[in-house]
């Protein structure tokens, strides 16, 4: 079948970074990179390249005025050990961390024992720290504060201040596996972790993939991230508290690991998540962050986003599956929830499609009309429940847990959808997505049976099974057109002789159906 060529192409790239992830960047086989063991301290202004393998013997911090260069194609692990010996990527305030990976060559955040051959299962997680960057922008305790996770006697671990522009580098094309390390009972880190973080820093396309704990989680700042991808986390997908306030955020995809039914919410979110009375007396500033484009694919029975203790919020374009309650708004807390916010118009819903029980639900008692509220609300913003939206949202995995046997495409028209993150993911490494793609119906376009001949490709790429007269266009991964033309008699020739080496997107269109197919130039 053309998509077991497709993945398997994919495979070498993302996992192994052999054959043609040589070429294209010019970074050696994992196989032949020695370690270079990092020890717990700080990095000093440094650059870490591909062709080492960096493995993390404890906390290693970017310390304030130090930066760390990551180039493309490199691989990081943290080192075996939990508590005290945990490993974690700390950038300190006033540090900068620059992992700047292309589609083709991304940067790969894993455990020590990670072999990157495909043999890892989906669901292995909590096997070393994760990622964390902390920065001066502002938050709701006024003041500096001590990050989650990383004990409080160490001084390196503060967040917090007044500059909401702060820059703390750039994180691109970025994937972090298996991380999550418990420190102690209950108390684990997250797989990115944003602590006061300003919109100074470039985060976009990155990945976190089965973690322990939360995904990605903002505490504060007002850093936006475009294109992120979480999935099969322990708990929350996407978190955030403390007066998070970023305001270009787009296209978050959450997917939950529904076949073992772990994993909370899509997305948990509080204007104050502490209980210790240092946010500021009234707990501004509130969470007000802004999000175009949101799918989640939930694990069944639960909330897709949670909205409570102050937190506001303005979601758009969002797809929420396999949920008993697409939203829910709290109203528990003094002096502020989130139906306060609601009220006063800092929390916004706007073209929300769920695929579950129920658009929005109210919990609380503090008014008798809350869910009547609500529903009037849901009706007039487009925020409906739709079972028979056009979304494949279940899968499963073979019995090792490393290939999906059942994929999903939420590329439906609404959401996030995953385009984005076809090429550089580990959850396309692993045919989550299935080569399927459909944009606008799922159905119609699942009973293409396209073949592209051969793929990978050095020359003329055959397209076969497309209906006569449909449109084509094959654009790079950055969306780049680079030719297009019109299927004769149900097949097509695309000659790719002198295109640079790399994965390229088919997109097709006829009979009002449109969807795309990843090749390779080799």
């Amino acid at each position: 079948m053309i998509y077991d060529m497709r993945c398997s192409s994919v495979f070498f790239l993302l996992f192994g970074l052999v054959g043609m992830a040589q070429s294209q960047c010019d970074c050696p086989p994992i196989s032949d990179r020695p370690v270079v063991t990092v020890p717990t301290g700080g990095t000093g202004t440094t650059e870490w390249t591909c062709d080492n393998t960096y493995v993390l013997d404890g906390y290693v911090f970017v310390q304030n005025g130090q930066v760390l260069t990551i180039e493309a194609g490199t691989v990081v692990k943290g080192g075996a050990g939990s508590g005290a010996d945990a490993a974690a990527l700390i950038v300190s305030r006033g540090g900068q961390i620059i992992a700047d990976g292309t589609v083709d060559c991304p940067i790969i955040m894993t455990y020590e024992a990670d072999p990157l051959d495909g043999s890892v299962s989906y669901d292995t997680r909590g096997q070393w720290g994760g990622l964390i960057v902390l920065g001066n922008a502002t938050t709701n305790f006024g003041g500096v504060a001590q990050v989650e996770g990383i004990p409080a006697d160490n001084d390196q671990a503060s967040y917090g201040g007044d500059d909401d522009t702060d820059n703390s580098g750039t994180l691109r094309y970025v994937s972090v596996r298996h991380g999550g390390a418990e420190l102690g009972a209950a108390n684990e880190i997250n797989g990115i972790t944003l602590a006061g973080v300003g919109s100074g820093t470039t985060i976009e396309n990155v990945e976190v993939v089965s973690n322990l704990d939360d995904g990605i989680e903002f505490f504060g700042g007002a850093v936006s991230v475009k294109n992120a991808l979480v999935a099969f986390c322990g708990d929350d997908s996407f978190d955030w508290d403390q007066g998070y306030h970023g305001v270009a955020n787009e296209n978050w995809l959450a997917i939950q690991d529904q076949p073992a039914a772990v994993g909370d919410r899509g997305g948990e979110l509080d204007g104050d998540d502490s209980d210790d009375g240092n946010v500021s007396a009234d707990e501004t500033p509130f969470s007000t962050p802004t999000i175009s484009g949101w799918t989640i694919v939930g694990v069944g029975g639960n909330q897709g986003l949670l909205f409570r203790n102050g937190s506001g919020g303005h979601v758009s374009n969002a797809v929420i599956t396999n949920v008993s309650e697409g939203i829910e708004i709290e109203d528990k807390e003094t002096p502020e929830d989130a139906f306060d916010r609601w009220l006063a118009g800092d929390l916004t819903l706007m073209d929300v499609t769920i695929v579950g029980d129920a658009a929005i639900d109210y919990d609380g008692s503090e008014v008798e009309d809350g869910d009547e509220q609500l529903a009037a609300y849901a009706a007039a913003n487009n925020v409906v429940v739709n079972n028979a939206f056009g979304v494949d949202y279940t899968f499963a995995f073979n019995a090792s847990g490393t290939t999906a046997t059942d994929t999903i495409n939420v590329e439906c028209g609404a959401g996030s959808g995953h385009a984005w993150a076809v090429g550089w993911t580990f959850c396309d490494a692993i045919q989550l997505f299935g080569g399927q793609g459909t944009i606008n119906n799922v159905e119609a376009s699942a009973a293409q049976a396209l073949t592209l001949w051969p793929n990978p490709t050095r020359g003329d790429l055959w397209v076969v099974g497309i209906p006569a007269f449909a449109n084509l266009e094959v654009r790079t991964m950055t969306g780049g057109l680079v030719w297009d033309g019109k299927v004769t008699e149900g097949e097509a020739i695309i000659p790719s002789q002198g295109w640079t080496a790399g994965a390229y997107i088919l997109v097709w269109s006829a009979d009002g159906v449109t969807g795309r197919e990843r090749f390779i130039v080799r």
